[in-house]
């Protein structure tokens, strides 16, 4: 038994004199500069609590599950084992994935090319497409059809996000203007002759007097001769 254990602490001794020594600290030293060498915003959170054992030899460590929450560290030598370190990792570098999405995510609108005038009316070289984090009210235009055409309710500044609030009301029914008021029954649709009361757009809920009872109704503007009393 003796004999044995001499035979042991030779084996000990000799191991630790032949090969490298890594504990736990330098085993964590190498883990993070593994991750580093993968993603310099990657930074290693480990539980304290954690004991890594020592290794006689070099370490080798791999990525496990490609998502960095895993780190497989392998103790190559006589004596090699195999130990995995789990991190919180891929939680903190998603976030900052999601971080950087959010923050690429940017609005784009049409502003004007230069200073334009009140009553001016718009055409495509008046007129980019421009990118935004924020654009406050969501009244703005995304489609050049939307603008060119329109009349400037108000002078406008150079590169200033136009809004519908600056341009002069494009009414699809004017007031005043005979329409068709359109009413479904069941499978019955009925179109009888009015008049619109007031101006709208596409859309809008308007009053309407009907020409043959004289009363008034309200119905959707469906188009630039029709309102639907039922949408």
């Amino acid at each position: 038994m003796k004999k044995f254990f001499l035979i042991f602490l030779f084996s000990i001794f000799k191991i630790s004199n032949v090969m490298a020594v890594l504990d736990h600290d330098q085993i964590i030293i190498k883990a993070g500069q593994f991750l580093n060498s993968k993603n310099q915003n990657l930074v290693l959170k480990i539980n304290n609590k954690i004991k890594i054992p020592s290794c006689y030899g070099e370490i080798e460590i791999k990525n496990k599950y490609d998502n960095f929450k895993t780190l497989e560290i392998i103790c190559l030598g006589e004596l090699p084992w195999k130990y995995n370190l789990r991190t919180n990792i891929s939680k903190n570098f998603d976030k900052k994935k999601k971080k950087n999405k959010i923050k690429k995510k940017r609005i784009g609108v049409f502003v004007s090319m230069k200073r334009l005038k009140r009553g001016h009316i718009l055409n495509s070289e008046d007129l980019k497409l421009k990118y935004f984090s924020q654009i406050g009210s969501n009244n703005t235009y995304t489609s050049i059809e939307s603008l060119v055409g329109r009349k400037l309710k108000v002078p406008l500044k150079e590169e200033q996000i136009i809004r519908e609030r600056h341009l002069v009301k494009n009414w699809l029914i004017k007031e005043g203007q005979k329409v068709k008021i359109e009413h479904k029954r069941g499978n019955l649709l009925i179109l009888v002759d009015g008049v619109a009361l007031k101006s709208g757009m596409q859309g809008d809920y308007l009053e309407v007097k009907n020409q043959n009872s004289g009363k008034i109704v309200k119905g959707w503007i469906k188009n630039n001769k029709k309102i639907t009393i039922f949408r």
